[in-house]
């Protein structure tokens, strides 16, 4: 093997330089969900969306306020509004 050889060996062995650019951004995996309402039109969407912003599951939610689980569903899916002691609580809950 005489000197030139070597020198072609060398620069196919080489290892190429590249530039690897990084970048930083914040996303909601929330909005990825289609369960999560991210334009709440009525009472129950901004109970869910508050719901699912603050990371609670209906169950957490239903002990927080004193009701049953039955309750909150029927508060985000079926639109049933809540009345007396439940809609204050709903207001210090969405605040």
């Amino acid at each position: 093997m005489n000197h030139r050889d070597i020198h072609e060996i060398q620069n196919t062995n080489s290892v190429s330089h590249c530039l690897i650019y990084t970048f930083e951004t914040e996303i909601n995996l929330l909005d990825f969900n289609p369960a999560y309402p991210k334009e709440p039109k009525s009472l129950g969407e901004n109970i869910r969306k508050a719901r699912m912003d603050k990371g609670l599951l209906i169950r957490e939610l239903a002990s927080q306020i004193g009701v049953t689980e039955d309750t909150v569903i029927n508060w985000e899916v079926r639109d049933i509004k809540p009345e007396g002691r439940n809609l204050e609580k709903i207001r210090e809950f969405l605040l």
